[in-house]
This record gives structure tokens, C-alpha cells and sequence, in this order.
């Protein structure tokens, strides 16, 4: 007898609704099934149903003959299939026992109206139908699918979830997550229908998920999944390998890596889609799947696949292999700087970065440390290919030259200097391959040092002439007045980070540009045309608060300074004669550590001098300054940790609609790299770690210098020898220091910062707008190449005399070459044949559209900015016209937005490239 089925009350009121829509003589009805009792009303009428397990119950449960009965009842019957008694069946609706149409059923089940067809005669729907899942959810529509019916019958079975099924990768993910598979398989063994079921559900994963969609669930059946990623990991990185036999090795390996898989597992490679798969269904930060890789290492190497290995994407070795190799074009690019070594080891870095494991197994500090060596390696050529400095002119020209570079580019270079120091975790080669570009760079820097140090003693000694440098005593006359000049509602806020070194500044300004808060203003020192707003600001020597911090508030360089100490500070602020001129009796305040708290708050007093209506206020802020007392052991970099004090300053001088003046007093140089000179400060004399004292007749030391008689030093000495060279130190360091005469000690940094809305708020005045500052070329690893040497032109010949000849011959026509093409960048290549372009010049004449185009090459080949003579120069106008020339761009804008821009405040002409590129769709 065929087994009965489990009929729900949903079944059994289906099936009476239909057997009911014409009259029968009886309300009693016999289905073949089983189920609960229960009851519910149709039509009017109540309707009960009863389940039977034998004859003598189904009689004992039917009314007695003859009796009358307003309600209908259901007799479920699951001992008899086709006939039943005579005298039982004559009293039952139909004279028979009913069977539930499968789809019918199904329908109920799920609340359906309508069914696939077919659907109801499968294995699946039998397997439904049998009553043995719990807990399957209805559809959301009317009509039942085969794909509704699977995705139900998994959820129910094996706790899969809808999502699962949706992509390859989702499908993979569930199958790592869940172990049933091998029970599964044993329950089929015994099991016809489960078995039926199996076959229908490979065909229909088959049809969903093609390859992969079967290889998960033979996968899963065995337990293997692990097995099976292994070997399309290796698959995937022999795609790369032309070499035969390393192929056919890898396929024979596939059988042994996943036994029983090896069908499945290539299927699914030679999809295509093996790579993108792997991607998403891997996580390299994930601890299961890293021993997964190292596993699938282990099979590359053991079956003699050790060079597929060290070439994968995604295996240890092969991130070891791309470390080498990066050491290896370091070491060659450090023997030979050129254009060539470089391209090669920034495309070695860009491999390593790509490899899968990085991220995880390589430090973020230690990535960054990466970065920081190709853009010195960047620097280190760059250095050799622009024009040297010149050896000729005044003694002091040196230092004017290497300060104003210093200033452009020195903050940047210590950064990654600092950055590079740190690097840890690589491997042995990569290390050694770094440790040679220090020592290549340093170098460098200490030549620059040497040189600065001396020709800024020739500088003093000249009397600090100033049209291309600022000594730090005329900062408020050249820089806070002349700014505050610019009219009355024109405010600053003067905020003196003690100590504070370029790369500390320049990392300040990476975070407050992160933060999309403050940056640079357009507003230039009066008479300056530098890349950079303001001259760099020399500090007085030697590099110490009580010397340079004196005479920037004082205004006046005084030796005696040094004697007084810090107390007067606020006395010679208040008496500066630069701004006691420009704010009358209007009181000067400047606000101290004691002053301040130390953590994000400000006192009352300091809040409401500056929002108050002082024309400028000052501050010193000494976060920076204390931690160079700290230990060698903890590096600090201002990109990423703030300085409380100043972040609460910035806050209150944006409320008051004040510009800020960050400077420091001087610089400072890193300790860690240093090492001690011993003995060179006597017991009972003067110093300091960066300088000391002289006894009379006492001469400078290697890497010092003899400062000027003129200069500050202690009683009852002869003068003061400061270092020059960042790598010595006359006691043990502490984290910074300060008091020499290198380059990171002696050019103060000084930056004008606004809020972004500044200038919009006071007067629209164009010289209050912010500006991003300028980044050398070699920080975001342009690689600098030698100019091309200028073509002698040959001196013309005298001609020779003609010889008489007896019949005259013609002389040959020299074929006129046509000159080259000039090469036009791919930018605008791309732009001239974009859609949008075309569509929006349409109407402008061609010449004015190929003139744009030209002066759009200009910027683009210059890194999209340059200062408006270069730009007038270049693109073969007067100067005066560059104004015009921009305005005859704006044929690029759209949407209200300028696509090249005319900084007249910052005398800059600069393109806005990403704007270019998304209003016109077109890449780099």
C-alpha cells in the first residue's frame, strides 16, 4: 500500500472546498491521509475533521443511520487506499475515499494559488508532502516554483538561508560554515527518496550555479571544501605560468589535493571566474583561512610546485618572493639613480602592496614605512636630475638657497626619514636594502646641513640680509602686521608651537586637512614670490627657546636674551614696536602653558581674549616641546595623534572668525638617530645636546660650527660650537632636540591657516581663502627626469667654390621634412574624443577649442599647477593676460564650477583635474 500522506487542515479544507462545489447527499467525506484534528467553517457550514486508525473506529465515529446533522465531518483514513465496507461506503459523499491531488497540497502548503507544472510529481515535492520538515515558510507570491520550493526545503533541512543561494560565493561561505554534509550522505545510503532528492537538487545547483554550485555541494558531501579552495587556489596561480610542465603537474596534483573533487574543481576553474570566487570567499585576516593558504603552499611545495609558490597572488611564499624582489630593485636603485631603476622599483613596490597577504602580515606602520622609502628613493633622484645649487655668489647665498628648499620640500623629507627609521617586520634583505637608502639620504641631508651651518654663520655675520629669508625678529613685522594691514576685519590668532619642526608642522597640516578644517590662506608676504606664501623664517642662534622664542615676541634679536630667560616674554610682546604701532594702546596679551589647561578646555580668560575684539592675541602652546623630553622609544607622528591644546585653540579661533599664525621658535631634530660624542662638555662648563661652550682658544669639533661673536652665550665663555650634523649629540638624547644649526633646527616653520569659509565671512576678501599646500613632486612619486639637452645648432659651412663644368648639372632638391608632432598628454587625448566634450563646445569655433586644449596641456604636463609667469610663459602669452586666457577656459565649466582656476591672491593658474574628469567621463 502506498504510504499515506500528512494532510494539513489547509489540505483537508482545500480539498473539501473543491469536492463541494456541487451538492452531494452526504456531508460526511473519507480522505486518504493522516493528520490532526481540528476544525473549521465553509460556506456557513462547520466541518470537523477525525482521524481513523482502524475500521471499527471509523464506524464507531460515524453518526447512526438515518440521524440528521447541520454540520460536516471528515474521516482521515490511512488503513485503506481504494474501497472501504459496502454498508460504510453508501453513506460517505461519493460512495468512496478521496485522494488529495499533490498540487493541490502543495498549493496549501505554501499558500499558493498555482504550482510549476511537473513540480508536483518530483522527488522533491514527495519528500514536502511526507510530513517530515518542520517549520517550511509560505511564499510571497501566488504561484509555487521549483526554485521556491528548494530554497524553502533547504532552509528547513539544513538551515541554509535564502542569501546563500544567491551568488557562488555566498553559496561557498555556507558550505565552509556547515559540517552535515558526510551525515547527509550516510541517510541516502538507506533512502530511496532521499536519494531521488540528491539527484534533483545536483541538477538544480547545476542550473543555478553552474560549476561551482555543484562542486560546493559534492564539496560539502565529502567535507573537503578546504581541499577543493586549495587546489583552485594553485590552479589559479599556474594561469599565470606558461612553462608546461609546471601545468601539468599542478592539474595531476589536483586529484590527490581534493580526492573525488578533481572533476568538480576543474569545472569550476575553467569557468573563469576562479580568481574573483577565491577573493570573495577568502579572507586573508581571517586566522582559518591563512592556514588554509599555508596549507595549499605546502601541496605547491611538496609536489615540486615550489616556483608556482613564490608566483602566486595569495600564498605566503609568493609575498616573500615580491619582498625580495623589491629589496633587490632598492639595492640596484640605490648603486645607480635613474629614471629607469626608479620606474622598476615603484612597480616592484606596487606588486608587493598588490599581493593578497600584505594587509595582514605586514603592519600598517610597516606599509607606511614602504611608502616612505620609495618617495625617498623619489627624493634621492630627484635631487640628482634638478639644477644644483650655485657655488658662486655671496657666502651666505647657501643658506638662503637650502632654507627656501628646506621650507618646500624638508618637512616632508623628515617625515618619511622618521617613517623609514621605524620600519620593522620585513624580511633580512629588505632591511639591509633599506638601511642602504638611509645611509644614500642621509647622506645627502648631512651635506646640506654642513653647508647650511656655515653659510648661515656668514649670514649672521653679514647682518642677516632679508629679502629672501626672514630672520625670526622680523616675523611680526613682515607677517603679523602686513597681514593685519589688509584692513579691520582682518583678526589672528598667533599660536607658538615650541619646538615644533617642519615635519611636525607638515604633519599637523595633514591632519587638519584630513579633518577638512584648516588649511594654508592665499595671503602672501608683500614683495615675495616664492611656492610658498612666506620666506622660510630662520631661527636666532643657538636654537633655544630662551634665544629665538625672545626675539620673535620682542621683535628685535637681542644677545642678551639668552641671559633673561623666558619670564619677559609677555612684557616683550606687549612692547613689540611692529604691532604697538599698528594697535595703538589696544593691549598685546600672550597666554602660557600655566595659562592653559592641558587637555581640551581652554580657561575663561583665553576664550574671551579670543573672542574678543583684539586684533591679534598669542598663545604658546608647549605639547610639542615637552614631548622631545621624552623617551627615544616612542615615536609621535601629529598626522594621526592630536595636540589637545591646539585642536581647543582652532575651535575658539573658528567661533571668533580669527585666521591663525602657526610658527614655532625653531625646530628640531629626531634623537634616535643619533649618537654621543663623549667628552666634549667638561665638568662645570655649559651645553646642552645640541651645543656647548667654548674656553678661550677652544675650536669647534667635527660636525659643529663656530657661532658668531654676536650671537648669545654663557658668561665667562668664548662662544658657542653648535652641531651641525644630525647624527652626533654631546650628551644622551632624549626623543628631540634642539640648540644646533641644522637645517630642521634653524628654519622655523610659519603657516598661515584659516577655516574654509573664512574668506566668505570677512568681506569676501580672495586672500583669507584656503589653499592646499604644495607637496614636492617626489612625495606622490612623480619620477623627476633629466631635461633634454638643448640641439647645437651647426654653424653653416662657407660654400665652396663651383668648379666650372662642361655641361651644367642640376642641383638635387633636399626633400623638407615635416617637423615632429609635438606628443599631447593623454588626458586630452582621451577629452577630445569624449561625448560630453563634443557636446559641449559644440558652436565654438575650432581654433578657440584647440587653443584651450593647448594651455589644458600646459597644466596637465605640469601637474596641474603652476604660478601665473610660468603659465604665461609656457603657453606663449604676456603676463597680464593670463587672467583672459583663464577666462577663455571656462568654455570646461560646468555646473558653476570652475575647471581651471586663477589664484590671483596666490599668483597661481591651477587645474582642478578631478573635476575635469567627471564632468567629461574620461580616466588618466
Amino acid at each position: 500500500m502506498t504510504e499515506s500522506p500528512l494532510l494539513s487542515e489547509a489540505d483537508v479544507r482545500l480539498e473539501v472546498e473543491r469536492l463541494f462545489r456541487r451538492d452531494h447527499r452526504s456531508k460526511l467525506l473519507a480522505l486518504f491521509g493522516r493528520g490532526q484534528p481540528g476544525r473549521f467553517e465553509l460556506d456557513g457550514i462547520e466541518w470537523e475533521i477525525i482521524p481513523t486508525a482502524c475500521e471499527l473506529e471509523l464506524r464507531a465515529k460515524l453518526p447512526a443511520p438515518g440521524e440528521q446533522r447541520a454540520t460536516g465531518s471528515v474521516y482521515l483514513v490511512d488503513w485503506a487506499e481504494d474501497a472501504l465496507p459496502l454498508d460504510v461506503s453508501c453513506r460517505l459523499a461519493g460512495g468512496r475515499i478521496y485522494h488529495v491531488a499533490r498540487d493541490a497540497r502543495l498549493a496549501a502548503l505554501f499558500g499558493a494559488r498555482q504550482i510549476e507544472p511537473g513540480l508536483s510529481s518530483t522527488a522533491l515535492a514527495r519528500l514536502v508532502l511526507s510530513g517530515s520538515l518542520d517549520g517550511l515558510r509560505k511564499i510571497t507570491g501566488l504561484r509555487l516554483t521549483r526554485s521556491d520550493l528548494w530554497q524553502r526545503v533547504l532552509e528547513a533541512r539544513f538551515g541554509i538561508p535564502e542569501g546563500a543561494l544567491e551568488t557562488a560565493a555566498a553559496w561557498l561561505r555556507w558550505v565552509r560554515s556547515s559540517d552535515a554534509g558526510p551525515t547527509f550522505v550516510k541517510a541516502c545510503e538507506s533512502d530511496d527518496l532521499l536519494r531521488a532528492v540528491r539527484r534533483e537538487l545536483l541538477d538544480w545547483l547545476e542550473e543555478r550555479l553552474p560549476a561551482v554550485g555543484v562542486l560546493g555541494f559534492r564539496a560539502w558531501e565529502l567535507g573537503l571544501i578546504d581541499r577543493a579552495l586549495q587546489a583552485l587556489l594553485l590552479l589559479v596561480a599556474v594561469e599565470q605560468n606558461e612553462d608546461a610542465y609546471l601545468r601539468g603537474l599542478v592539474n595531476g596534483q589536483v586529484a590527490s589535493i581534493a580526492p573525488g573533487l578533481a572533476k568538480e574543481v576543474r569545472a569550476a576553474h575553467a569557468g573563469g571566474a576562479a580568481q574573483e570566487l577565491l577573493e570573495a570567499v577568502l579572507s586573508v585576516d581571517d586566522a582559518s583561512d591563512r592556514r588554509l593558504l599555508d596549507e595549499a603552499e605546502a601541496h605547491a611545495v611538496n609536489g615540486g610546485a615550489s616556483a608556482l609558490a613564490t608566483a602566486s597572488d595569495w600564498l605566503p611564499a609568493g609575498h616573500a618572493a615580491r619582498e625580495a624582489a623589491v629589496a633587490a630593485a632598492l639595492s640596484r636603485f640605490v648603486e645607480a639613480p635613474s629614471p629607469e631603476a626608479l620606474e622598476a622599483l615603484l612597480a616592484a613596490f606596487d606588486r608587493l602592496s598588490a599581493h593578497r597577504l600584505d594587509r595582514a602580515i605586514r603592519r600598517s606602520e610597516h606599509v607606511e614605512a614602504r611608502k616612505m622609502a620609495a618617495r625617498l628613493a623619489a627624493w634621492l633622484l630627484a635631487r640628482r636630475v634638478r639644477p644644483q645649487l650655485a657655488e658662486h655668489g655671496t657666502p651666505y647665498q647657501a643658506a638662503v638657497d637650502l632654507a627656501r628648499r628646506y621650507a618646500e620640500e624638508g618637512g616632508f623629507l623628515d617625515w618619511a626619514r622618521q617613517s623609514l627609521r621605524g620600519m620593522r617586520g620585513a624580511g633580512d634583505a629588505l632591511m639591509a636594502a633599506v638601511r642602504r637608502l638611509n645611509e644614500a639620504v642621509d647622506a645627502v641631508a648631512r651635506a646640506d646641513d654642513e653647508r647650511f651651518a656655515r653659510a648661515y654663520v656668514a649670514w649672521v655675520d653679514a647682518g642677516k640680509p632679508s629679502n629672501e629669508v626672514l630672520p625670526i625678529e622680523h616675523v611680526t613685522k613682515r607677517v603679523v602686521a602686513q597681514f593685519l594691514k589688509g584692513g579691520e576685519h582682518r583678526r589672528l590668532l598667533l599660536v607658538l608651537m615650541d619646538g615644533m619642526s617642519y615635519a611636525a608642522a607638515v604633519q599637523v597640516l595633514q591632519r587638519l586637512r584630513d579633518q577638512r578644517r584648516w588649511n594654508p590662506i592665499a595671503w602672501r608676504t608683500p614683495g615675495w614670490n616664492g611656492l610658498l606664501p612666506m620666506p622660510p623664517v630662520l631661527a636666532a642662534a643657538p636654537t633655544l627657546t630662551e634665544v629665538s622664542r625672545a626675539a620673535l615676541f620682542a621683535g628685535v634679536a637681542d644677545p642678551r636674551f639668552g641671559d633673561q630667560g623666558t619670564d619677559k616674554d609677555d612684557a616683550r610682546w606687549a612692547s613689540n614696536p611692529h604691532l604697538r604701532e599698528l594697535v595703538g594702546e589696544e593691549p598685546l596679551q600672550v597666554f602660557f602653558r600655566r595659562d592653559i589647561h592641558a587637555g581640551h578646555e581652554l580657561i575663561d580668560e583665553v576664550k574671551q581674549a579670543v573672542a574678543g575684539d583684539q586684533r591679534v592675541v598669542a598663545v604658546v602652546v608647549n605639547a610639542i616641546d615637552e614631548q622631545l623630553k621624552g623617551s627615544l622609544q616612542v615615536a609621535v607622528d601629529y598626522s594621526k595623534t592630536p595636540i589637545l591644546p591646539l585642536e581647543a585653540l582652532l575651535s575658539a579661533a573658528d567661533g571668533a572668525e580669527r585666521a591663525v599664525l602657526l610658527v614655532a621658535d625653531h625646530g628640531h631634530v629626531l634623537g634616535d638617530a643619533m649618537r654621543v660624542a663623549s667628552g666634549r662638555i667638561p665638568a662645570g662648563r655649559e651645553g646642552g645636546a645640541r651645543w656647548r661652550a667654548l674656553a678661550e682658544g677652544e675650536q669647534p669639533l667635527d660636525g659643529e660650527v663656530l657661532l658668531p661673536r654676536t650671537s648669545w652665550k654663557p658668561r665667562r665663555s668664548a662662544g658657542i660650537a653648535a652641531l651641525w650634523d644630525t647624527a652626533l649629540a654631546n650628551r644622551a638624547p632624549h626623543y628631540g632636540e634642539h640648540g644646533g644649526l641644522s637645517l630642521a633646527e634653524a628654519v622655523a616653520p610659519a603657516f598661515l591657516i584659516g577655516p574654509e569659509w573664512l574668506d566668505r565671512v570677512a568681506g569676501e576678501d580672495v586672500e583669507l581663502s584656503c589653499r592646499v599646500l604644495p607637496e614636492p613632486d617626489w612625495w606622490a612619486l612623480k619620477i623627476a627626469r633629466p631635461a633634454a639637452p638643448p640641439v647645437a645648432a651647426e654653424e653653416p659651412k662657407a660654400p665652396a667654390k663651383a668648379q666650372l663644368q662642361l655641361i651644367p648639372v642640376e642641383p638635387a632638391k633636399t626633400p623638407t621634412a615635416r617637423p615632429p608632432a609635438p606628443t599631447e598628454p593623454a588626458l586630452v587625448a582621451r577629452l577630445r574624443v569624449s561625448k560630453l566634450f563634443t557636446q559641449q563646445v559644440a558652436g565654438v569655433p575650432k581654433p578657440d577649442v584647440e587653443r584651450v586644449l593647448t594651455w589644458l596641456a600646459v597644466l596637465v604636463e605640469s601637474g596641474g599647477s603652476l604660478t601665473a609667469a610660468d603659465f604665461a610663459r609656457l603657453c606663449g602669452v604676456r603676463p597680464h593676460q593670463v587672467g583672459g586666457v583663464v577666462a577663455r577656459m571656462g568654455v570646461l565649466n560646468a555646473d558653476g564650477f570652475a575647471i581651471v582656476e586663477h589664484d590671483v591672491a596666490g599668483r597661481r593658474v591651477v587645474l582642478h583635474k578631478a573635476r575635469l574628469l567627471s564632468q567629461f567621463g574620461v580616466t588618466e
